[in-house]
């Protein structure tokens, strides 16, 4: 990445990346011991890793740290107004199935949590995408 994308996501992308690394390590591993518990906190982490990347996302649009939203639904109204249909519409999923389905409410598919973690990687590689050509 380089010198003026790294500078300008302030850490979040790195911790995007940390997140969604270890989300998918913790979901294997629970998804063997069927372990729920283990697997909506791995869900959780891809989660939290889709967040992180939205605010980078938003750091390479221009965003100051101080300006970033606190919470998801700013987040995701300025994705919507800044970002692609595919970057919302993961955003959206990542937040229904990983955070409230898994991590808020215990239900775990197994099958939709491994997509919808596949599809969080995606999102963190588009936005990586996004602060290397800036």
């Amino acid at each position: 990445m380089g010198h003026n994308g790294a500078h300008r996501t302030n850490g979040h992308l790195t911790r995007a990346i940390q997140a969604i690394s270890r989300a998918k390590v913790e979901f294997a591993t629970a998804r063997k011991a069927k372990d729920e518990m283990a697997a909506s906190q791995a869900a959780e982490k891809a989660w939290l890793a889709v967040a992180e990347a939205t605010h980078a996302f938003l750091r390479c649009k221009g965003f100051a740290e101080d300006k970033l939203p606190k919470g998801q639904n700013g987040a995701f109204l300025l994705l919507r107004k800044h970002g692609t249909h595919d970057l919302v519409k993961t955003f959206l999923t990542a937040r229904g199935i990983l955070h409230t389905e898994a991590f808020y409410r215990g239900s775990v598919d197994w099958p939709t949590i491994a997509e919808v973690i596949g599809e969080a990687e995606g999102f963190v590689t588009r936005v990586r995408s996004v602060a290397e050509r800036n």
